[in-house]
C-alpha cells in the first residue's frame, strides 16, 4: 500500500511577490520520496533476472531518434521521432519492417541549437477515430519587430484520408512559447489518464537559470504544463483544466501544473498506475529523478535535486518536493528519462522504471517496495549514447540511441557488465610482467601516436592486447576496428629523480557488448593499483611540485569513448602513422607480424597523418585542427554528445564546423558579443575562453585540472592570423 501525504498549506489572503516570481502556497499532493543511489558494490548482482538490452529491427536505422511510440490504434504500427523533424512509421509485425514518412515538419523545425529541433510528440488517446496528433518543437519562424525570437511551439496535426500520411496544411498552432536561449528547450509531451495534454519547458537555457524562471509562476519555463486540447478558451485554441493549480493564482501561468524544474528532457506516464515520471537534467553535480505532482515545487535553482545550490533564490511555493532517484556526475552528466516497463514479454521487469544517462550509456532501474521506498540501481553499462525511451503499444519498452539504432529492453540471464567481472587489483589483471619494475607482460603491444589528448601534462605510455588469433583491422579514415576480447591500456606517470613513477592505469576491454572501461589509481608506494568504482581526486609530486590529479571513474570515461568517435581514440591511421619506439614504422611492423589486417602494397608515406600540434614547421591552422579533433572532436560531431552543433572533426571544412561568426548556444561566460570564433579576436572568441577557463563550461569538461597554456596560445594566434588572411575551405594533413 503506497504511503501518501497529503500538504495542506492555509492559503493567505496576499501574494507576496519577490524577484519577479510569484509566492504562491498551493495543495500539494506528494508521495514520500527516498532517493538512494546505488551503484552495485563490488562483486554484487541482484537476485535473477538481470537487465539488457538487445538491438530491435537492425536493419532500420533513424537519425537522431528522440522518441519512440505506438498510436494505440490497433493498427501494429511503431512510430520514431527524428529530432531534424521527421516522423517515420514501420510495422512491428513485418518480417523485414521498412521505415515510411509519417510525417515531414523540417522546414518548420529549427536546429540551430543542439537542443533544438522536433523534441516532443504524442497521439490523441483517440487518435483511431480524430486522427489528431500533437508536436513540440523549436522554431525560429516567429518576430519582435525586425528580430526573430527562438520559440517553442505546441501543434496539433491531422492525418490525411490516408492514414500513414499527416496532412501538413492541417497544423493548427496551439501555443508559441518564446525562448531566451537555444538549449534548456524540455520537450517531452504525454497524454495523462485525465486526457490532457502534458508537455515539458526547460528553465529557458544558459546555466544557473540567470533569468530566474525555476522559480517564477509567472512562465510556464521551468515547469510541467498542462492543457485540454479538446476544448477552447477563445481567443486560446485549447482550454486550461478547472483543477489546474495556479488557475486562480494572480499572476501566474495559468497552464503550469508542476515549477521548479531545470530541464525535463523526457517525462512519461505510467500506463497502470498514471504516475508520472520525470527526469530532470542536473547542472554541477546531480541528475535527479522525480514523481510529478499537481502543484509541486521541484526546487530549481534554489535547490539542485537535494543540495543547495542558489540561497538567495526564493521558494515560489512550498514545500521543496524531493527527487526518487538520483546520482552524482562521476555516473553520468545528462539523465535520459525512460518508462516503467508493463509490458508482457518480461514479467521479470513488471513495475521498474527505466532511465540512463545520455553521455556515459548507463542504464539505471528504479524500483518501489510495498511501503513506498524507491531503491535504484546500476543495471547496465550500454556503451550508447542514451538519447531516449519509447513504449509501444502492449508496454515493451525500447531505449533510443544517436548511434540511429533502436534497442530493446529485456530480461537477461547474462549479469550485469558492471564493476564484478575487473578484478579489484591491477596485479591480478597479467598486464604487468613485473610490478616491482612496471614491465608490461610479453603479448602486451606498445604503441605511439603523432597528437596525444591533452592530460594535464601526465607521461603516459600505451599498450594493446590482442586475443589469440585476433587482429586489428585498418581503416582509411576514423578509429581502427577492434576485436572482441582486446585490451587497450594507457598507463599515466610523472618523472621522478630516478625513474617514472606510475599513477594510474586506465584499461578499456572490448566486449562482445561493446566496450567496457576501468580505471586503477596506484598506491603511493607504486606496490600495486587499486579499482576504482566511482571517481577520485588526488595529489602527486613532481619534483618539488604538487598537483591535483582526477583520476575518472567508468562512467566519466565513457563520456569522451563514445560510439559516434569509434570508442578508442587513439588506434587511427592520423595518430598511428609515424615512427615507432623501435626505430621502425609501427603499422608496418604489425603488419609484418601479422597483427594488423590491410590492404596489400599501403604506402604508409602517401597516408594522411597527424602532425605535431606544437611543430612550428606545419601552420596555424593545422595544428589548430589537429589540437581539436584530438580533444574535443570526440563529443563535437555529427550525433556526438557534446551540447554545440559544432563539428571540430579534423576533416570538416572551417565554414562548415559552425564556429566562426557563430554565437554561442551554450552561454557566453560573461564575454560582451561573444562568437565562437571571432576572426581576428581571441577575446571574443569563446573557444579560447572555454579551453583556458577551470570553471564551469571548461573544454575538455573531463577529469583535468590544469589549462593547456600552449594550446591556449596556439588557438588565439590561429584566431588573431584569420584577422589578416583568408583561410582555406580546410586544414590539410601535409606540410
Amino acid at each position: 500500500m503506497l504511503r501518501v501525504i497529503f500538504i495542506f498549506v492555509v492559503l493567505v489572503c496576499l501574494q507576496h511577490e519577490i524577484n519577479g516570481a510569484i509566492i504562491a502556497p498551493v495543495q500539494v499532493e506528494k508521495e514520500v520520496p527516498q532517493t538512494q543511489v546505488a551503484p552495485p558494490a563490488l562483486g554484487e548482482h541482484e537476485s535473477r533476472p538481470f537487465v539488457g538490452i538487445e538491438r530491435a529491427y537492425s536493419q532500420l536505422r533513424f537519425d537522431r531518434p528522440i522518441y519512440l511510440t505506438g498510436a494505440g490504434d490497433e493498427s501494429g504500427r511503431i512510430f520514431v521521432v527524428e529530432q531534424g523533424g521527421v516522423v517515420r512509421w514501420f510495422s512491428k509485425n513485418a518480417e523485414a519492417p521498412t521505415s515510411r514518412v509519417f510525417l515531414d515538419i523540417s522546414k518548420l523545425v529549427s536546429r540551430r541549437g543542439n537542443e533544438e529541433g522536433l523534441i516532443g510528440f504524442a497521439f490523441h488517446p483517440d487518435f483511431k477515430n480524430n486522427g489528431q496528433l500533437f508536436c513540440h518543437y523549436s522554431s525560429n519562424a516567429h518576430r519582435t519587430g525586425e528580430k526573430e525570437v527562438a520559440s517553442n511551439v505546441i501543434s496539433r496535426f491531422t492525418v490525411s484520408n490516408n492514414p500513414n500520411l499527416v496532412q501538413l496544411d492541417s497544423e493548427e498552432i496551439l501555443l508559441t512559447i518564446p525562448q531566451p536561449f537555444q538549449n534548456h528547450n524540455g520537450g517531452a509531451m504525454a497524454f495523462g489518464k485525465d486526457g490532457f495534454l502534458y508537455f515539458s519547458l526547460g528553465d529557458g537555457g544558459y546555466k544557473d537559470d540567470p533569468l530566474g524562471n525555476g522559480q517564477n509562476l509567472k512562465t510556464m519555463l521551468g515547469g510541467i504544463n498542462r492543457i485540454d486540447i479538446d476544448s477552447k478558451d477563445l481567443p486560446k485554441s485549447y482550454r486550461v483544466p478547472s483543477d489546474n493549480p495556479f488557475l486562480n493564482v494572480p499572476g501566474a501561468a495559468p497552464e503550469l501544473y508542476a515549477s521548479g524544474l531545470r530541464n525535463v528532457w523526457r517525462f512519461s506516464f505510467d500506463r497502470k498506475t498514471g504516475e508520472l515520471w520525470a527526469a530532470d537534467v542536473g547542472q554541477a553535480r546531480t541528475e535527479e529523478v522525480n514523481i510529478i505532482h499537481k502543484g509541486g515545487n521541484y526546487g530549481w535553482n534554489r535547490f539542485e535535486a537535494n543540495d543547495d545550490f542558489e540561497l538567495k533564490t526564493k521558494m515560489a511555493s512550498e514545500p521543496h518536493v524531493a527527487p526518487v532517484a538520483t546520482y552524482g556526475h562521476q555516473w553520468g552528466g545528462s539523465i535520459t528519462g525512460g518508462n516503467v516497463y508493463r509490458g508482457v514479454q518480461f514479467p521479470e521487469l513488471e513495475g521498474a522504471y527505466f532511465f540512463g544517462d545520455y553521455m556515459t550509456g548507463n542504464l539505471w532501474k528504479t524500483t518501489k517496495d510495498s511501503e513506498g521506498r524507491y531503491d535504484t540501481t546500476l543495471v547496465r553499462r550500454t556503451g550508447r549514447s542514451i538519447a531516449s525511451f519509447g513504449e509501444d503499444d502492449e508496454g515493451e519498452v525500447y531505449l533510443l540511441s544517436f548511434d540511429g539504432g533502436i534497442y530493446r529492453i529485456i530480461a537477461t540471464s547474462k549479469p550485469e557488465n558492471t564493476f564484478a567481472d575487473w578484478p579489484k587489483l591491477l596485479s591480478e589483471t597479467g598486464l604487468f610482467a613485473s610490478m616491482k619494475t612496471k614491465e608490461p607482460a610479453a603479448d602486451l603491444i606498445p604503441y605511439e601516436v603523432n597528437a596525444p589528448f591533452w592530460s594535464d601534462d601526465a607521461e603516459k605510455s600505451r599498450f594493446f592486447r590482442l586475443p589469440e588469433g585476433g587482429q586489428l583491422v585498418y581503416r582509411e579514415s576514423g578509429s581502427w576496428e577492434v576485436p572482441v576480447g582486446a585490451t587497450v591500456v594507457k598507463n599515466f606517470q610523472v618523472k621522478s629523480r630516478r625513474n617514472l613513477k606510475m599513477f594510474e592505469t586506465r584499461l578499456i576491454k572490448r566486449t562482445s557488448d561493446g566496450w567496457e572501461a576501468a580505471t586503477y589509481v596506484w598506491d603511493k608506494q607504486g606496490v600495486d593499483a587499486e579499482l576504482l568504482i566511482g571517481g577520485k581526486q588526488f595529489e602527486y609530486w613532481n619534483s618539488a611540485t604538487v598537483h591535483s590529479w582526477h583520476a575518472p571513474s567508468a562512467s566519466e570515461c565513457a563520456s569522451c569513448h563514445v560510439d559516434s568517435a569509434g570508442y578508442v581514440l587513439g588506434l587511427s591511421t592520423r595518430q598511428l602513422n609515424r615512427t615507432g619506439g623501435s626505430g621502425k614504422h609501427q603499422i608496418t611492423k604489425w603488419l609484418e607480424d601479422g597483427i594488423l589486417s590491410a590492404p596489400q602494397g599501403i604506402q604508409w608515406n602517401g597516408q594522411a597523418k597527424f602532425c605535431s600540434p606544437y611543430d612550428a614547421q606545419f601552420s596555424l591552422e593545422q595544428r589548430s585542427r589537429v589540437w581539436l579533433d584530438v580533444n574535443c572532436a570526440m563529443c563535437h560531431r555529427p550525433n556526438g554528445p557534446g551540447n554545440a552543433t559544432i563539428d571540430l572533426r579534423f576533416d570538416t571544412p572551417l565554414a562548415e564546423t559552425k564556429t566562426v561568426g557563430v554565437m554561442p548556444a551554450q552561454g557566453n561566460l560573461g564575454i560582451a558579443d561573444a562568437e565562437i570564433i571571432a576572426k581576428g579576436d581571441p577575446g571574443r572568441s569563446l573557444m579560447v575562453h572555454r579551453v583556458e577557463t577551470l570553471g564551469q563550461g571548461r573544454m575538455p569538461g573531463t577529469g583535468s585540472n590544469r589549462v593547456d597554456t600552449k594550446a591556449v596560445e596556439l588557438l588565439s594566434q590561429w584566431i588573431q592570423q584569420m584577422a589578416v588572411e583568408k583561410r582555406g575551405s580546410g586544414a590539410s594533413l601535409s606540410k
